[in-house]
C-alpha cells in the first residue's frame, strides 16, 4: 500500500501532566508555530488549548491542559477539572513527565487520574536534553502506571518527536478530517491576544504576581486596513501588585505592553496598537462572577 492509498485517520491527543513539564512547549513544537504560551512558571496554562496537526493522511488534534496539581483556589479547581474531564473524551493520552528530576507526588496523581479512564496511556519522558543518562529516572516513572508505549523526548530541541508523531497518527482511528488545513487552533482571536499579553507578565514579573493576573480584552477594532486597536485590562488581586505591574514611572507597564506588542505584531502582520490598563478585582480567583468572565466554566471545559 502506497502513502496515497493509506486510510485518512484522524483523532485526538490530549497533554496530561503536572505543571511546567512543557506540554505547552511541546504542543507548539509540533505544530511549528506557537498556539500556546509557555513560561518557565507553573500553571501557566489555564485553559484547555487545542493545536491541529495536519499530515497527508491524518489529522491529530492536539489538546494542551492545564497541570494537574492540588487545588488552593476555585481557579486552580477549574483548571484541575477542566484537564481531568478532557482525559475522557480523547482518543489518547500523553502523560507528560520531567525526565530531569524524579518523580513527585504530582505525578503520581496524574498516573491515577490516567488509570481511572479507558483511553490507551503512552508516557512521554521530556527534557531528555537536560540528562547524560535518563534511564534510571525511567524506570521510576514507568513504574507509575501501565503504559504500553513510552518515549524518550525534547520539546526544547524536537528529538524524539517525528517518530512520535507518526506512531500517534497511526493509532487514530479511521476517520475524516476534523478542521480545514488552514487552522492551527480553534482559540479565538481575544483569547490569543490576552495570553501574550499575561505571558510577558509572567516572565517580567516576580514569583508572587503571576497566579494573581488575569488578562481581559475589552476591545479590538480594525482601525484601518493595516492598523488594529486593542484595549485590554491587566487584572490583580491587591492593590501592592497594581503598582508592581504598573512599575516606578510607568515602565513595567510599558516593558509588557512593547514586548506583547511586537509579538501580536509579527504574529498578524499588521500594526497593533496596544492600550494596556491595570485593574484590581480583590479575590477574582475565588469569584464566580468573574471566574465565568475570563472563561473558566463550572463544567471544567474552557
Amino acid at each position: 500500500m502506497t502513502a496515497a492509498d493509506a486510510p485518512y485517520r484522524a483523532g485526538f491527543v490530549a497533554l496530561v501532566g503536572r505543571p511546567n513539564v512543557g506540554k505547552s512547549t511541546l504542543l507548539n513544537a509540533i505544530l511549528g508555530r506557537k498556539v500556546a504560551i509557555a513560561t518557565p512558571k507553573p500553571q501557566t496554562t489555564r485553559n484547555v488549548i487545542r493545536g491541529i496537526y495536519h499530515a497527508p493522511n491524518g489529522q491529530l488534534i492536539l489538546v494542551d491542559t492545564p497541570g494537574i496539581h492540588r487545588p488552593r483556589t476555585k481557579l486552580a479547581e477549574r483548571m484541575v477539572k477542566a484537564a481531568e474531564t478532557q482525559m475522557k473524551d480523547v482518543d489518547l493520552l500523553w502523560h507528560i513527565v520531567d525526565i530531569s528530576r524524579p518523580p513527585r507526588e504530582e505525578d503520581e496523581r496524574v498516573a491515577k487520574a490516567c488509570a481511572q479512564v479507558k483511553t490507551p496511556t503512552w508516557l512521554l519522558a521530556n527534557k531528555v536534553d537536560l540528562v547524560r543518562d535518563p534511564e534510571p529516572l525511567l524506570v521510576g516513572y514507568l513504574r507509575l502506571g501501565d503504559y504500553p508505549r513510552h518515549y524518550l523526548i525534547s520539546a526544547e530541541t524536537g528529538a524524539g518527536l517525528d517518530q512520535l508523531v507518526a506512531d500517534a497518527l497511526a493509532a487514530m482511528p479511521e476517520g475524516f478530517r476534523y478542521y480545514p488545513d488552514e487552522v492551527v487552533t480553534d482559540q479565538p482571536e481575544d483569547f490569543y491576544i490576552a495570553e501574550v499579553i499575561r505571558e510577558k507578565v509572567l516572565l517580567f514579573l516576580a514569583q508572587e504576581i503571576p497566579h494573581s493576573v488575569a488578562v481581559l480584552v475589552e476591545e479590538r477594532t480594525r482601525r484601518s486596513e493595516r492598523l488594529v486597536y486593542v484595549r485590554a485590562s491587566i487584572v490583580v488581586e491587591r492593590d501592592s501588585q497594581k503598582g508592581i505591574v504598573i512599575g516606578e514611572g510607568g515602565r513595567m507597564l510599558r516593558r509588557i505592553g512593547e514586548a506583547s506588542r511586537l509579538e501580536l505584531e509579527a504574529y498578524y502582520g499588521h500594526a497593533v496598537y496596544l492600550d494596556l490598563w491595570v485593574k484590581v478585582r480583590k479575590r477574582w480567583r475565588d469569584q464566580e462572577e468573574w471566574l465565568r468572565r475570563f472563561g473558566f466554566s463550572e463544567s471544567g471545559s474552557s
